[in-house]
């Protein structure tokens, strides 16, 4: 018998009639399922299916009480099997910004940096070293920087070691986040939506990264609502729905979709140039001969923009083009707004006026944005919070507040997650009640970045059908970030492009 028909019948993980407990409920229910050492596996599933919780079951972090969870690798000698499990999701970006304010991405850039990349990275921070323990870690340490300089190989992130953790674009902060988890000595490493907010190119170069470490004796699992995204070397798929596994098997043309995944929009229309010193409608933002620049790296380079009411604008660009920074500038957390010629909804910015007369008619969802909020936190205190433009609720929420937050909970099917805490819901899940948020006061400007980030496809469809009759009827005006055209509402009909912070189209 050959090695490769030795390892086809080994098992390297797998549950047997297992059912594991979340809270007071039962769920996975005498699930049984092996995970072979010759086998690349990904969840997959809806919104809400139970994916995450699966994953969190696989590594130890759920009760089991019935049935066996086996871990069939051989761990290194002194790490228990559980500890070679590894784990990437937005929750691991949450923790980093523990503590932190919205506007500290742009503040960090103007103080002194609060942690570099080199310190997030560092032996004694990932490995939570007591600096007063007197232990000889130097065998140690000379293994977890071997593995620490492989990871910066592969993913490229030597450039981004003297930066500060909070000035890094989503896509970069994905590639740190991978990097440290491959400093621990790995058998198998999970990874929660990794291509989430990534552009074409940096999802290329993620997959093409994935495909190398899946070469070696690691397995990576991947959670994911868009199978569509998986790399080639996956070569099965687990199905989930409402905490149960309901198919598992080899990897086919029809797993490979997500559920009711649908047709792209395809192409945005071609650029057409309007004359808008010639609209009757009002100008709510405009930018002039914008720029900004930290040190001798410039981020926005000379840009024009004008933003007139009832008009949907899709700012499009890779990572680190620039669209955060340029969103900042528009909703005034970046320091430098103030240096510019920036005029929001009549009101030259500078001039006095509170940023909180500027948010309190803006409508606002981002990465950034949903990192911040507590984990205590119930999703209709969530949108409550939408019409104080703060990430907690510190006020007694109107009656008339109370409606319109409901009533945006109906629209998007989560009434029954209205008393919830926003964080015991599925990724998925929590950026629907972000959108409401943003929606729930019916803003003059609403500012979209990655709105869709975490949703599958019913979910993105359903955003659509309500955002979109909004657009179409020039009762809102929309700044929409993404990195996917399909994801783009039929209505937004211009086109702001930006590259290496310069605009483009």
């Amino acid at each position: 018998m050959t090695k490769s028909e030795r390892n086809s019948d080994k098992s390297f993980l797998s549950l047997h009639h297992a059912t594991f407990r979340l809270g007071d409920r039962l769920i996975f229910q005498n699930t049984s399922w092996v995970f072979r050492e010759d086998h690349q596996w990904a969840i997959i599933g809806p919104n809400g299916s139970g994916k995450s919780l699966f994953a969190d079951a696989l590594r130890g972090k759920l009760p089991l009480v019935h049935g066996d969870l086996r871990y069939d690798f051989a761990p290194d000698p002194f790490v228990l099997p559980e500890e070679s499990i590894g784990h990437v999701s937005f929750e691991d970006r949450k923790e980093t910004v523990h503590g932190t304010i919205a506007q500290s991405r742009w503040n960090s850039f103007e103080q002194d940096p609060a942690r570099t990349v080199a310190e997030f990275l560092a032996y004694e921070h990932v490995m939570s070293i007591n600096p007063f323990e007197v232990a000889d870690h130097r065998a140690e340490k000379k293994t977890f920087e071997r593995r620490l300089r492989r990871a910066l190989s592969l993913l490229q992130i030597e450039r981004f070691l003297p930066r500060d953790l909070l000035s890094l674009s989503n896509g970069e902060t994905q590639r740190v986040h991978l990097t440290r988890a491959l400093t621990l000595p790995l058998r198998l490493l999970i990874l929660d939506e990794p291509f989430t907010g990534l552009d074409s190119a940096s999802r290329r170069f993620l997959t093409d990264a994935l495909e190398q470490l899946m070469a070696t004796r690691l397995k990576v699992l991947f959670v994911t609502a868009r199978a569509e995204d998986l790399p080639q070397s996956v070569t099965h798929c687990l199905s989930v729905e409402n905490c149960q596994v309901t198919a598992a098997g080899p990897r086919s043309r029809s797993s490979a979709k997500s559920p009711g995944q649908r047709k792209g929009r395809g192409a945005l229309p071609p650029a057409t140039k309007s004359d808008n010193s010639k609209s009757k409608h009002s100008i709510l933002v405009q930018l002039r001969d914008v720029t900004v620049q930290y040190g001798s790296a410039t981020i926005l380079d000379h840009i024009h923009w004008t933003i007139r009411q009832g008009e949907s604008w899709a700012l499009l660009g890779p990572n680190g083009a620039g669209k955060t920074s340029l969103l900042s500038v528009v909703l005034g957390d970046n320091p430098q707004t103030y240096n510019n010629e920036v005029t929001v909804f009549g009101k030259r910015r500078g001039r006095g006026e509170s940023i909180w007369e500027i948010k309190r008619q803006i409508g606002w969802v981002s990465p950034e944005l949903h990192l911040h909020f507590e984990d205590s936190m119930t999703c209709l205190e969530a949108i409550l919070s939408g019409f104080h433009d703060t990430v907690g609720l510190f006020e007694q929420a109107k009656n008339s507040e109370k409606r319109a937050a409901q009533d945006w909970l109906r629209r998007f099917d989560l009434k029954a997650f209205e008393n919830a805490p926003l964080f015991s819901l599925s990724l998925g899940l929590q950026r629907m009640v972000l959108l409401a948020r943003a929606l729930v006061k019916r803003p003059k400007l609403l500012v979209l970045d990655e709105p869709c980030q975490g949703l599958d496809a019913p979910h993105r469809d359903r955003f659509q059908e309500l955002l979109d009759p909004l657009l179409a009827s020039g009762q809102e005006t929309a700044i929409y970030v993404t990195h996917r055209t399909e994801e783009i509402p039929p209505s937004v009909r211009r086109v702001l492009r930006l590259e290496n912070g310069r605009v483009t189209q």
